[in-house]
């Protein structure tokens, strides 16, 4: 089934879709994107802790999955096991494919920015999906290394940020906050 998504999904070209495909999967190449976003918030006072921890949290994602996992698994990239494969971009340095970088990132950096910036949060969580899926259309990852770097990327994302949901974090920024009108307690 991998395969059959894979092949679907990167025999699918048309010369704009390969143009936005690159484009998206070159943002990707560095965990830089991301940083940059942080580092905006960090000028921020109030946002300084939560844009670091969305840098902690790109950083375990970054050095877990490239640095560890995907050694550790070896998975060649498809345009290396599928004869039929097609590649849009040149392809990476390294050449294993599980899991994703692009998407282990892209999901921690939305998980993390959109607790930073929380209106940003569909802008966020576009590029993300866009990064990743871009890197089946151009040939270098099946659809379960997506799967993978996207677990991946929103445990460390998870982790770093403590687990909290981000309506309670967006909470303690509120200056204005008073106790709620009632109270219920339950016998």
């Amino acid at each position: 089934m991998d395969t059959a998504i894979f092949s679907a999904v990167n025999g699918a070209h048309t010369p704009w879709l390969d143009a936005v495909m690159a484009g998206a999967s070159w943002l990707g190449y560095f965990p830089g994107i991301w940083f940059l976003g942080a580092a905006a918030a960090l000028l921020w006072a109030p946002l300084r802790a939560a844009a670091f921890r969305m840098m902690l949290a790109v950083a375990l994602t970054y050095a877990l999955g490239s640095g560890v996992i995907k050694p550790l698994v070896a998975r060649p990239r498809p345009y290396v096991a599928l004869p039929s494969a097609r590649t849009v971009e040149t392809v990476p340095a390294d050449g294993y494919s599980f899991p994703s970088g692009h998407a282990a990132t892209a999901v921690a950096g939305a998980i993390a920015g959109s607790r930073v910036v929380p209106s940003m949060s569909w802008m966020l969580w576009t590029l993300a999906v866009l990064m990743s899926a871009s890197r089946v259309y151009v040939g270098v990852h099946y659809p379960s290394d997506l799967l993978a770097g996207a677990l991946l990327g929103a445990a460390c994302a998870y982790f770093v940020l403590g687990g909290r949901h981000p309506a309670t974090w967006v909470s303690r920024l509120r200056t204005d906050r008073q106790p709620p009108d009632t109270v219920r307690i339950r016998p």
